[in-house]
């Protein structure tokens, strides 16, 4: 099997110098070449996943970030709201028979619509919807399809709407007891996963984060979770594939997605602290020595997530420095193989997480932080 990572064969050190030139030509991109649309074509509609609704997101997170930026003459707030208008999804916008997670286009239109209107009207209406996934058993609990990204979605909306938690925290416990009661084994696809999207540290990260109440009842789950990790300082991407699987090492399946939630768990599990800083410490051991990718840089599977799981610093630069645009042009053109740098989003162009631009976007907002954060998992 080809190896998925570059070789880092020099002593020297890229390094990197400003970055705000480069978070914004990443947004005109974006606003330039996937422009908001009257109505957009149902194939097109993924949550904050893909499509317009994740652009929405991610703009609406740099005008918070960034109200003085401006893109075209307007604002990235304005930007957010265009990509969010009314009526632009169509009149039959249904919660998909698939899941009810972040790549859920009604939940996910209606919560960012209710982060940008920041109006009750609205999180009556997103809460209405999020009671049907409350009558569906099948669904499953990971992030990108499950419970846990309606969880996330919950908080976002309490987070950004003030006034909203008489009205989100029930279907907060109710979402959260139902996950609870249905773990620890939970199961994607009949298999035990254990990564940041679709396995066990994912729904650990959103169950805790938006309830830190229920941590003392979950510190058993996190014991279990820092026990699988492997002697190169990885985690398995599922309890099946043990140390014989993939060793994918990004963050939807491996260390940086560990990494990650690790820092974000970590003040409200006091008990296991040095537990969790070993971990973190091993995990980016792995990342630096694994996590280079080849595939063409974005938050879900490639450099920039696993940069930004890196501690501040040299190597955290050095991986920034490689998947700027002009060094990952010119180690494409200078690539016989074509290997370097291909695409991996599924063919869904601007995906907010696994789309070259709208990654870069995030990461050129962040990557100076001293522990950043990931789009739609941790940052709110």
């Amino acid at each position: 099997m080809d190896q998925r990572h570059l070789v880092i064969d020099s002593p020297h050190l890229l390094t990197l110098g400003e970055t705000d030139g480069y978070l914004v030509a990443a947004l005109d991109d974006i606003v330039t070449n996937y422009p908001p649309r009257s109505r957009y074509p149902h194939e097109t509609l993924q949550g904050l996943w893909s499509g317009p609704t994740g652009v929405a997101h991610l703009l609406l997170q740099v005008s918070v970030a960034r109200p003085d930026l401006t893109l075209g003459g307007h604002t990235a707030e304005h930007w957010a709201r265009a990509y969010i208008a009314p009526n632009s999804r169509g009149h039959s916008l249904r919660l998909g028979s698939h899941g009810c997670g972040i790549a859920d286009e009604k939940l996910a239109y209606e919560a960012v619509r209710c982060a940008v209107s920041r109006d009750l009207r609205d999180v009556r209406q997103f809460i209405s919807s999020v009671s049907q996934v409350m009558a569906v058993d099948d669904y499953p609990d990971e992030l990108l399809y499950g419970r846990a990204g309606t969880l996330y979605l919950l908080r976002m909306v309490r987070h950004r709407v003030p006034g909203s938690s008489d009205l989100v925290d029930p279907a907060i416990a109710e979402i959260s007891n139902t996950i609870m009661n249905r773990g620890p084994l939970w199961k994607w696809h009949d298999r035990r996963y254990l990564g940041a999207v679709h396995g066990d540290i994912g729904i650990l990260t959103q169950l805790v984060l938006t309830s830190p109440s229920l941590a003392p009842r979950l510190q058993p789950v996190a014991e279990k979770l820092l026990g699988l990790q492997l002697h190169d300082g990885n985690w398995p991407s599922s309890e099946e594939s043990g140390s014989s699987g993939k060793g994918l090492v990004q963050f939807c399946h491996g260390a940086p997605g560990f990494v990650l939630s690790l820092l974000g768990l970590r003040p409200h599990f006091p008990e296991l602290q040095e537990q969790f800083d070993a971990a973190i410490k091993r995990g980016r051991v792995c990342i630096w020595n694994q996590g280079l990718l080849k595939k063409e840089p974005s938050l879900c599977h490639g450099i920039f997530g696993n940069a930004l799981a890196l501690a501040p610093g040299p190597e955290r630069e050095h991986f920034l420095a490689v998947a700027t645009p002009e060094n990952v042009a010119r180690m494409k053109s200078s690539d016989p193989t074509r290997s370097v740098f291909g695409r991996a989003d599924y063919g869904h162009s601007y995906s907010a997480t696994s789309s070259y631009a709208p990654s870069a976007a995030w990461t050129w907002l962040v990557c100076r932080e001293e522990a950043p954060k990931m789009l739609a998992y941790n940052e709110v």
